[in-house]
């Protein structure tokens, strides 16, 4: 009898709402485990808001409740209960930073519910806090660590009939995406639960790579070598939401694409436009860089606009230009902060609306917060071209938040090292405690040092977040 996996997607209660986007690494390997024939279930846990909306600060697992998908159908719907573990051999965790407390509560009852189980981490906190996870202790410790992709790991350990390798066994791989020929699980009953939208209509996301061209300072996966889905896998999937909103009795649907390289160069868009446009999509929304818009303008943005396109994020970053050269946002050239401002303009008279993506940086003087109020009241304030598909005008969004140095950036070394004048960074013991929160885009401080109060950054964040419209 071939060994049971239970994919599980631990709680993230940092989130406002849990159900926007599909956490889709254990829907991909889910599809692949079907691929290679071993069966799996997918387990997904949340935090139920009350009824005034807000969420308790959960202190056990009995806060949660659960989710069971078992061949695609919802079989459980209830509070959790660690005896769901029982029936699986390998227990496999996809995990975030937000979530990683959690998933060592998991870890620590898949132990005493399935004693005989494996317990698999993976997932962008497996990978950039790899110390930590490897150096996790006792019930909480997993016996597989898998640092980089997921796929040839979970066969290996599967074929080998689950091997006891010591706790902490690192398993670290490079997939060749040229492999992934099914796309990652839709099943209706979960895909029912996701609340996004796009112009006004229902939406899903995925990918279309993995990795990152570009090496901005304060994020983990600068410069990632970027590999491509096939082509293939891509409109397997984009057949797969379609059919799950249909399902779900929807006409007009939506789609976006969650990578740095959704619209990278004209080609590319016309071939990602033409997919959506035969899947029978009305409306999507990608990313893009504001030097690639005023580079290319409409022939960029222009196969985008025809087949729905109706919203593009941009990481804006920053209207001082003193913080944007510092971020290195095109690897080494410069970015001008004029080119934010054209590539709104071109975007919003193309008849889309830009979602805007601003940091307030710890050297930042108030001559560098104000010149980031500017661009973002002007973003707030220029016209889009057209409505949504409620009617309403278009308009565009803007999110703040405050640059947290994560591990494994080029910002965290550069401060560690103290080569930012003004800024210096609080106890190196104490950074690895400090992960990203998510509500409010908040996150623990990690400076003893800023050229301003944290006081007067926390100010510009909420006067920035409050010109965000009602609606996008």
């Amino acid at each position: 009898m071939k060994p049971r996996t239970l994919f599980v997607k631990p709680p993230d209660p940092f989130l406002q709402d849990e159900f926007v986007y599909q956490q889709l690494a254990p829907h991909y390997l889910q599809a692949w485990l079907t691929q290679h024939d071993y069966p799996s279930s997918l387990l997904v846990l949340y935090q139920k808001p009350r009824a005034d909306g807000s969420r308790p600060t959960p202190r056990r697992l009995g806060d949660f409740h659960m989710l069971l998908i078992e061949h695609g159908e919802l079989v459980l719907d209830q509070p959790f209960d660690g005896v769901v573990f029982a029936d699986y051999d390998l227990i496999a965790l996809s995990v975030m930073t937000p979530q990683a407390e959690y998933a060592r509560w998991l870890t620590a009852c898949a132990r005493r519910e399935a004693p005989r189980a494996r317990v698999m981490m993976g997932g962008s906190h497996a990978r950039y806090y790899l110390e930590q996870v490897v150096n996790e202790t006792g019930v909480e410790a997993c016996d597989y660590v898998v640092p980089h992709d997921g796929w040839r790991p979970l066969l290996d350990v599967l074929d080998a009939r689950l091997p006891r390798r010591g706790r902490g066994h690192v398993l670290s791989h490079q997939q060749d995406l040229a492999e992934i020929v099914l796309p990652p699980t839709r099943p209706v009953d979960l895909m029912s639960r996701y609340r996004y939208e796009i112009a006004g209509l229902p939406a899903f996301h995925t990918v279309t790579a993995l990795g990152c061209p570009f090496t901005c300072n304060f994020c983990e996966a600068g410069g990632e070598r970027t590999r491509h889905f096939p082509a293939a896998m891509i409109d397997a999937d984009l057949a797969a939401m379609a059919a799950a909103h249909r399902a779900l009795g929807r006409e007009h649907y939506a789609v976006m694409f969650f990578d740095d390289v959704g619209l990278l160069n004209p080609r590319q868009t016309r071939a990602l436009s033409a997919r959506v446009a035969a899947h029978g999509y009305s409306a999507w929304r990608a990313f893009t860089h504001a030097y690639l818009i005023v580079r290319h303008g409409e022939a960029l943005l222009g196969p985008f606009a025809d087949t729905g396109g109706r919203r593009v994020g941009i990481g804006l970053e920053t209207g001082s230009q003193r913080s944007l050269d510092l971020i290195n946002k095109r690897n080494g050239k410069q970015q001008r902060v004029e080119e934010h401002y054209e590539a709104v303009r071109i975007a919003n008279r193309l008849g889309i609306a830009v979602d805007g993506f601003t940091m307030i940086y710890p050297w930042e003087d108030e001559a560098d917060l104000r010149a980031t109020d500017e661009l973002v009241e002007f973003i707030v304030s220029n016209p889009v071209v057209g409505e949504d598909h409620l009617g309403r005008p278009l308009k565009n969004s803007v999110d703040s938040t405050i640059m947290v140095p994560y591990q494994g950036t080029r910002f965290n070394e550069l401060l560690r090292q103290g080569a930012v004048p003004g800024v210096s960074m609080a106890d190196p013991r104490e950074q690895g405690t400090l992960f990203y929160k998510g509500v409010d885009a908040s996150s623990g401080w990690v400076y003893r040092e800023t050229v301003l109060p944290r006081e007067r950054y926390l100010a510009a964040q909420s006067y920035r977040n409050s010109l965000r419209p009602s609606y996008r």
